[in-house]
């Protein structure tokens, strides 16, 4: 199921409404057969996989990452051509939360006399396609922290300093998080000081669209040569009603599209950004920082997961700690730990959120 959930991931940004889904076949222990959704309207992860084995299929176990679809879309039902290829065995984590299947592709692989398998690594497949179960199980937004850390716990080594924490299979895997997203929210501090691009250019694929980059700027500060503007793409910065108003209007002349939200004493009101970024259709948001930022979507509990990713490099005493004190935790409950290159990723989730969509994926399953 590992390698199926890494399958997976190389089709981010590519699948349009469809969700990431990878698949393996094994015989005797051996991989015979993998594939993944590559592209909306190509075939699915389990025929890429069943075409690749072939014949070896036959008496094997398929590993897929999400429950094999049932119904006639852009293409044929999976579970026909599973039953049509010999398998054995199905494992998956979970039921697909999509109303046109939601237990039926398992319930045509039993009366088929196909043994099935479900629950394997739930948790952490369904952090891997975590937009695409809320989305269809009905909540309105899905919001994913990422923080990336030194080993000591640093997000840079100095102040006002721009460091690479990670290495590049990190920085590829961040690039296939984003384009799972909507779009990428950072601080204005982070704009200044990294000038981010904030795009998906690692991916060797490309991507369908790259996600949108939204500034929280509570004063308007946003330099209007920012890498957006140069690369001629869209982006967002969202301010205080009380932002010097010559400002927001250069920035408007420049391109951006401006958004107004309450702010706080620890700056904008997270909700009042959610809720502008829903209006406009931006629903599966991705916060990635700096350190104030992260901590005020923490704080405010509007989020859903977080991302992880440690260094094997430390940093040293002058560097910026992503911790407020010595005793503070990363926030949620971890689900997942993988190493990508060298360095580690670890997945967590908010137990209230996590708790509500279990019980929605629970009833959706009934």
């Amino acid at each position: 199921m590992a390698r199926a959930r890494d399958l997976a991931r190389r089709g981010a940004g590519r699948t349009g409404t469809n969700p990431i889904v990878g698949a393996v076949v094994v015989r005797d222990g051996r991989e015979v057969g993998a594939g993944f959704h590559r592209r909306l309207g190509d075939a699915h992860a389990e025929v890429m996989a069943l075409d690749q084995a072939g014949e070896a299929a036959r008496g094997a176990t398929l590993y897929v990452t999400l429950e094999p679809c049932s119904h006639h879309g852009r293409t044929p039902p999976c579970v026909d051509r599973i039953v049509e290829s010999g398998v054995a065995r199905v494992v998956f984590p979970a039921i697909d939360p999509d109303p046109r299947v939601r237990g039926r592709g398992w319930k045509a692989l039993r009366d088929a006399d196909v043994r099935v398998d479900v629950g394997c690594a739930a948790d952490a497949a369904i952090l891997d396609a975590l937009g695409f179960y809320r989305d269809r199980l009905g909540f309105a937004t899905t919001v994913t922290l990422k923080m990336a850390v030194s080993d000591d716990g640093m997000v840079a080594r100095a102040p006002g300093q721009r460091d690479d924490v990670t290495g590049e299979a990190v920085r590829t895997d961040v690039h296939a998080l984003r384009a799972l997203h909507d779009a990428v929210v950072v601080g204005i501090e982070t704009v200044l000081i990294d000038r981010p691009r904030l795009d998906c250019r690692l991916l060797p694929g490309g991507v369908d669209r790259e996600p949108v980059p939204v500034v929280l700027d509570t004063h308007a500060r946003t330099p209007i040569d920012n890498e957006w503007v140069r690369a001629g793409r869209a982006y967002i910065v969202v301010c205080a009603r009380e932002a010097d108003g010559a400002r927001v209007e250069a920035l408007v002349r420049a391109g951006a599209r401006v958004f107004v939200a309450p702010a706080t004493a620890r700056g904008l009101d997270v909700a009042g950004v959610l809720n502008a970024l829903a209006a406009v259709g931006l629903t599966r948001v991705l916060v990635e920082g700096g350190p104030r930022v992260f901590w005020s979507f923490a704080d405010s509990g509007l989020w859903d997961a977080a991302w992880l990713y440690r260094s094997n490099v430390a940093f040293g005493g002058r560097g910026v700690r992503l911790f407020r004190h010595d005793d503070e935790r990363f926030p949620g409950c971890v689900v997942d730990e993988q190493p990508i290159g060298s360095e580690r990723r670890f997945g967590f989730v908010n137990e209230a959120s996590w708790s509500l969509l279990a019980s929605a994926l629970a009833r959706a399953g009934d």
